[in-house]
């Protein structure tokens, strides 16, 4: 993977505060990772939810992707 190849084209991680299978720490390190190889910085949306917050918060998830889509 190259930086000019990689990211070209608008991401976004969403962060979950509450995850206790990918401590909030990790899943920043991912993002620093992925920034590390990207052609364009990360965009963040962080959620106060658990692992799966397509269970536990939908409609925030829900508006954390048509945030990102703009």
């Amino acid at each position: 993977m190259t930086r000019g190849r990689y990211g070209a084209i608008p991401h976004t991680y969403v962060t979950c505060t509450k995850d206790n299978t990918i401590p909030i720490a990790l899943q920043r390190r991912f993002i620093t990772e992925i920034d590390a190889i990207s052609h364009t910085p990360t965009k963040v949306a962080e959620l106060d939810s658990s692992h799966s917050p397509f269970l536990s918060r939908p409609a925030p998830l829900a508006a954390a992707i048509a945030e990102a889509c703009r």
